[in-house]
């Protein structure tokens, strides 16, 4: 940048012709009077350069930090861009996953749920399978206890049938003998067949007998050959179990026998 300051104005030709000689003298010896002035405009010009280099780096240093700083921002405003969609990504991704996450929270929460009325049913379950066993055990401890008992009484009425027994084997043996009648098995545990001979008199061999049932405390006959009378064997039989008296009760059962075959029985 430079300054052009104007020259002073010199008078023109006309002018100095216009003007008598005496006077232009006078006019010269006066300008050779006066003294010289240094304006320093060299200075200022060379001082005004200077400044207007500085100026002007100044202004080109200016545009180009401004245009680093633009082309910066405008970077900062991409990468800026750019985060701010990764963020939005991460936002939904983080989204998705919390829904997924209450999801899966409802879920447990509905299992645990299920869980505990589960563990509660067995529980309540486990109380009544208990409370039935302790049911079944009483059970159990008074049905060994009826059976102990019952094991008792057998053991007494095998004590009693074996010392009846043991009263009974001579007489049985002269019956046996003398009476035509003998004891077998049945094939059964705890039946015994009555057989009984001499008691048609045309014919002594034919035989006549009864399968009698001793399982139980109340003897039973459950079988007779030929068939007799059910009712009067029934009563020879409850006389049987009230009296105990097997030897009678033989008696009986002979009697019946032949009572059928004197009344035309086969």
């Amino acid at each position: 940048m430079s300054f052009d300051l104007p020259s002073p104005s010199a008078p023109s030709p006309s002018q100095t012709h216009a003007l008598p000689s005496s006077q232009a003298n006078n006019n010269s010896s006066m300008a050779a009077t006066l003294p010289q002035i240094n304006f320093g405009f060299e200075e200022l010009k060379d001082r005004m350069a200077k400044f207007t280099v500085r100026f002007d780096d100044f202004i080109e240093k200016g545009r180009k930090r401004i245009l680093e700083e633009r082309n910066q921002f405008a970077k900062t405003i991409v990468e800026d861009k750019d985060n701010q969609r990764m963020l939005k990504k991460e936002i939904e991704h983080y989204k998705r996953k919390e829904k997924d996450v209450a999801e899966t929270v409802v879920k447990e929460q509905q299992e645990a749920a299920e869980a505990e009325h589960a563990i509660a049913e067995m529980d309540r379950k486990k109380q009544s399978k208990m409370e039935h066993k302790a049911h079944l055990l009483a059970q159990i401890e008074a049905t060994q206890e009826a059976i102990r008992k019952k094991r008792e009484i057998r053991a007494e009425e095998r004590k009693a049938l074996s010392f009846q027994s043991s009263r009974n084997a001579p007489e049985l043996a002269f019956w046996e003998d003398h009476l035509g009648m003998r004891i077998e098995g049945a094939g059964v545990t705890d039946h015994l067949k009555i057989v009984y001979t001499h008691i048609v008199d045309s014919d002594w061999s034919k035989e006549f007998s009864f399968i009698i049932n001793m399982v139980t405390r109340d003897y039973e006959v459950i079988q007779c050959r030929p068939k007799l009378d059910s009712a009067s064997v029934g009563k020879r039989v409850d006389r049987l179990n009230e009296t105990r008296d097997l030897t009678c009760f033989l008696k009986e059962m002979r009697q019946l026998f032949k009572e059928y075959s004197s009344g035309g029985g086969d």
